[in-house]
């Protein structure tokens, strides 16, 4: 109905003013209870701010940030979907998922699997009111402090998951770098094939593709995997040798085959073996970001050549990992990293060996 279509545009129009901090007269909003916290604006005058006109994705990421913060959207609520936010706020999608991005790294939102919406997880501290400063208009030093404290605060998510987007918007660069310190490589192995999958696709394509793999050496004692009541039996380390070295071998085809294709310029593979019993595994991406977690020791049934054995082992794609990611200007991200990537480095060029590929 033309009516309803005016007022829609007439609506979005109100909350896109009110997002980009237009000057103007204070409405109340009947989306939430709390007016005082959730008026729009209408605009006298043109529609720039003070610094310009603000871009699309800004638009989107100040009008969530201030629907978290009066309680519109509440910890635990689906924030709305990327079509719904693209139409009620005239923005292209492209704007909407990347201002989605821009919450997810201030710790605001996770964003769940392709096909649902992104979920709020943290509530924004303070609230936005007509008269109080947005983030729009800080300093942009404060930015970065405040942008440093949430970077600090993501929550644990499953490692299988985790990697695999983290390593999706790796792969968005010209040069990506992975190092990984883990037991056996699966976990890598399976996140890889989005990000390779998606590059022969559509998806952009870096220059050139580093991969370092560190890995148990099965041919030293190692604590773990042991069978349970007889840690001297070599069976288990059999084990492992064999696991490692078909998953590797796949993971070194399938990304060696990036440059076989004329996908990827450049690709390096290589992995290592050191004599140290992985009690974490680590990840760093890009030399910016470290995602990092601990294995857990749990008792299981397996099998070697159909000779089954109760052993000790560590869990894989079901655990968890935590995210740590460098932010400019700030000494405590930047040092976790930066000390981070000097640790694998430091085993890489010393007692690690080559795995005879």
């Amino acid at each position: 109905m033309p009516g309803r279509s005016s007022a829609g545009r007439a609506g979005r129009a109100l909350r896109t003013m009110a997002a980009i901090g237009c000057p103007g007269k204070a409405l109340s909003c009947n989306s939430c209870s709390l007016a005082p916290c959730c008026s729009v604006l209408v605009v006298s005058g043109d529609s720039h701010s003070a610094g310009g006109e603000r871009r699309p994705r800004d638009v989107v990421v100040q009008a969530l940030r201030q629907r978290i913060s009066c309680g519109d959207l509440r910890v635990g609520q689906q924030v709305p979907t990327q079509a719904r936010l693209s139409e009620e706020y005239d923005v292209p999608r492209g704007a909407v998922r990347r201002a989605l991005e821009v919450l997810e790294d201030e710790g605001l939102i996770r964003r769940a699997r392709q096909g649902t919406s992104a979920q709020v997880v943290r509530a924004v501290s303070g609230r936005l009111t007509p008269n109080a400063p947005t983030p729009a208009k800080t300093s942009r030093a404060q930015r970065e402090r405040e942008r440093a404290v949430r970077a600090r605060t993501h929550l644990p998510r499953s490692a299988g998951l985790e990697l695999a987007e983290r390593l999706t918007r790796a792969f968005q660069q010209d040069r990506v770098t992975v190092d990984a310190y883990c037991s056996s490589g699966e976990t890598l192995a399976s996140a890889l094939a989005g990000p390779m999958v998606a590059m022969t696709a559509d998806a952009p394509r870096p220059e050139s593709v580093r991969v370092r793999v560190l890995l148990p050496d099965p041919d030293r004692a190692l604590a773990l995997p042991q069978v349970i009541g007889d840690p001297e039996d070599a069976r288990p380390r059999a084990r492992l040798r064999e696991v490692m070295d078909n998953i590797y071998g796949s993971l070194r085809h399938s990304l060696r085959m990036l440059e076989v294709r004329e996908i990827v310029p450049e690709v390096r593979v290589e992995a290592r073996r050191v004599a140290i019993t992985p009690t974490q595994r680590v990840y760093i991406l890009n030399g910016e970001e470290v995602l990092a977690g601990h294995y857990r020791v749990q008792p299981r049934r397996v099998e070697l050549y159909r000779d089954p054995m109760e052993i000790y082992d560590v869990l894989g794609l079901e655990g968890m990992l935590f995210r740590h990611t460098a932010v400019p200007g700030d000494q405590v991200t930047e040092a976790y990293v930066q000390q981070t990537q000097q640790w694998f480095d430091s085993l890489w060029e010393t007692i690690a060996r080559p795995t005879g590929e």
